[in-house]
């Protein structure tokens, strides 16, 4: 999916784009952040990868690329307790020859995610993007917004999806994080934490927990904007933002942090699973002092030695 330059500046207006897609004929509209998906192709056959989740469909082979694909509707399905939530996705089943697969790059890892269908692209202003209060999705969706016709749209969590169904990731990234090596930090100062998914708030703050770091955690922008505005800034060590958020978005942050002359000389360090080049030169444009893919333990504690090290 080729990025073109309008596309690029959404970060500018607080705006991102939506892949919408549904699982099920004339079922529940789902959507994943154009920044994560690279293209749809139709659905192929693969190659069966035994012992495996049971939501994983199996390997597709793509340009010499072998990558493993996952079956969203069961992964949605999994664990369910919903009556609703079943029944919405027990559609009547549709051959899978009929069916695509939206191939998603995040994190710096390729999979392919299969649905019945992508159906367009909808473009939202962040604070048009809401937290559920409650869902039958559980922690499997993110946010939500409506479409132009007032439908609404549930937004997936894909690296909750990734960290489900390939539960070594996670255990890798949690011995990493039990064997950093300790060093000094400051006391006077914390490290301030936008981040909305509760799985990558859970894995940062061990990090951060690890290395004995005061912090303080905001479920989106505006709140850790509003924060700083309210206190003195020499409280203030850093700032490790994701990009996607509800109501102001990471690169929000960043813009706002760095035109203001009592707030520019804050460190600012990105910490996404959209590790995208485009993502990196436009945080990079802002001025933020790293970008980080959601979320290396060894590279947040170096960033923590430089800006919070004594």
């Amino acid at each position: 999916m080729a990025l073109d330059d309008d596309r690029t500046k959404l970060h500018e207006k607080n705006q991102l784009e939506l892949l919408c897609f549904r699982l099920t004929e004339d079922g529940t509209i789902f959507a994943v952040n154009v920044f994560k998906v690279r293209e749809t192709v139709k659905f192929q056959e693969l190659t069966l990868l035994p012992d495996a989740n049971d939501a994983v469909q199996g390997l597709l082979t793509l340009r010499d690329e072998i990558l493993p694909v996952i079956d969203l509707k069961k992964w949605m399905l999994e664990g369910s307790a919903s009556p609703k939530l079943i029944n919405s996705l027990q559609d009547e089943e549709v051959a899978d020859d009929l069916k695509q697969i939206i191939i998603c790059e995040f994190n710096d890892t390729v999979i392919g995610v299969k649905v019945l269908r992508a159906e367009y692209i909808l473009r939202k202003k962040w604070e048009d993007i809401h937290v559920p209060v409650s869902s039958e999705f559980g922690a499997k969706i993110n946010n939500y917004t409506k479409n132009d016709d007032s439908d609404i749209v549930y937004i997936v969590d894909i690296e909750t999806m990734l960290s489900e169904i390939f539960p070594f990731l996670v255990e890798a990234k949690d011995n990493e994080t039990e064997n950093l090596q300790s060093f000094d930090v400051r006391k006077d100062k914390a490290v301030l934490v936008a981040e909305d998914s509760k799985t990558a708030l859970k894995a940062l703050q061990a990090v951060l927990n690890k290395l004995g770091v005061q912090h303080r955690a905001f479920p989106n922008g505006r709140e850790l904007l509003d924060y700083i505005n309210s206190i003195d800034i020499n409280e203030v060590g850093m700032v490790i933002t994701d990009l996607e958020m509800p109501i102001a978005s990471g690169f929000t942050v960043i813009k706002e942090l760095k035109e203001n002359n009592e707030t520019r000389n804050i460190p600012i360090v990105v910490n996404s699973s959209m590790t995208g080049d485009s993502n990196q030169e436009m945080a990079s444009k802002l001025n933020a002092e790293g970008f980080i893919g959601k979320t290396k333990p060894n590279e947040i504690a170096s960033y923590i030695k430089q800006f919070m090290g004594v």
